[in-house]
């Protein structure tokens, strides 16, 4: 079994880069091959908006969207976690979203889709106490995961962390319940 994840965050050891190294280790220790991006060391450019993928299928831009895409497709588990940056998804991660035309299924010559069931895992952490802002980012995953055939199994949202000593401080449940589940995954397939 394979799972790609995506810190989408800019920084790759924050907060929200420990929860995906969180679940990338019960991943690991249930036997699931990982691959992890941070989003914010990858090279993504951003869309052109020329639609040329919609004639061919391909992007004309090479960058790193393709390979992690490609990670992503022939993957049995997808995980993205975003911190929020003034209540939505960081623009690093909405610049790779928008790169994701060429293989959703509203472009009708894609060339790469899922060859089998991706269950998707989407996260969310802020340093407010708002859980509905939390939501607008947990939809936006679930919509691209949408886009690209991976049913969201689980939605995981988590407030007033501003910094990752907020988030071991205040949030061990949370942790412990994202590994234990994570943990699980290959008993439930």
């Amino acid at each position: 079994m394979k799972a790609t994840c995506l810190v989408g965050s800019a920084r790759a050891n924050g907060s929200t880069a420990y929860l995906v190294d969180t679940i990338i280790k019960g991943m690991q220790e249930s036997g699931i091959e990982t691959y992890k991006y941070c989003i914010g060391n990858a090279h993504i450019n951003f869309c052109h908006g020329c639609k040329k993928c919609y004639i061919d299928g391909k992007c004309v831009q090479q960058d790193d969207v393709e390979k992690i895409v490609s990670d992503i497709l022939t993957s049995d588990y997808v995980v993205i976690a975003a911190p929020s940056y003034w209540a939505d998804i960081p623009g690093q991660l909405k610049t790779f979203f928008d790169r994701n035309t060429p293989y959703g299924d509203t472009n009708p010559n894609r060339i790469m889709e899922p060859q089998k069931a991706i269950k998707g895992i989407a996260i969310a952490v802020r340093a407010g106490v708002r859980k509905e802002e939390n939501e607008l980012i947990l939809n936006s995953i679930a919509h691209y995961y949408g886009h690209l055939g991976i049913d969201t199994i689980k939605r995981v949202s988590i407030c007033e962390t501003d910094s990752l000593e907020d988030l071991k401080s205040k949030h061990q449940a949370e942790i412990e319940e994202l590994y234990l589940f994570t943990k699980s995954l290959i008993a439930e397939s």
